[in-house]
């Protein structure tokens, strides 16, 4: 039997702590953080009828949350544009660091490309299986794969130089 939309939302909100670690780790700061996971929820109340019970709802979630993430970069992008034109600046934020994550992996994790540090993020700190991580990225289980293992070859190779 289908979730209500109501409880739909309380099944997601377990997700919360991950789903603001899952934008922490890309980058974006605590409170905007907050803001994206708000935004997940939102769009998952939007679209509560495509869900569907046979799918996992973290699989549901992160596919959401990747696309506002992507949303929310396409906005940065223009409003920095505007900004360029303009000469706005932005002041510096300091956010608290969200328990439990070392600073220097997040920093190391920071230094890969996107596709790696998506895979990253769903594969190891999200602990999603690859068949998840390929259905929320849109590639093929073969891809994740090769890309874990870039991205754990690539993190070697940044903590051996911070070492060095």
């Amino acid at each position: 039997m289908p979730l209500s939309g109501e409880e739909l939302l309380v099944e997601a909100r377990k997700f919360e702590k991950n789903l603001l670690n899952f934008f922490w780790r890309q980058g974006v700061s605590y409170s905007e953080g907050e803001d994206l996971v708000q935004e997940t929820f939102l769009r998952l109340w939007k679209y509560r009828a495509e869900y569907r019970p046979t799918a996992k709802l973290s699989t549901f979630l992160f596919l959401m949350a990747r696309q506002v993430r992507l949303d929310a970069l396409r906005h940065d992008s223009r409003k920095e544009r505007r900004e360029e034109r303009w000469g706005k600046e932005q002041p510096v934020r300091q956010e608290p660091p969200v328990p439990g994550v070392r600073e220097d992996v997040r920093w190391a994790v920071g230094q890969l490309t996107e596709p790696l540090r998506e895979v990253v993020e769903l594969g190891v700190f999200q602990d999603l299986p690859y068949a998840e991580v390929s259905e929320i990225l849109g590639i093929p289980v073969g891809t994740v794969k090769s890309r874990m293992s870039n991205a754990l070859r690539k993190l070697k190779e940044i903590f051996d130089e911070r070492r060095s």
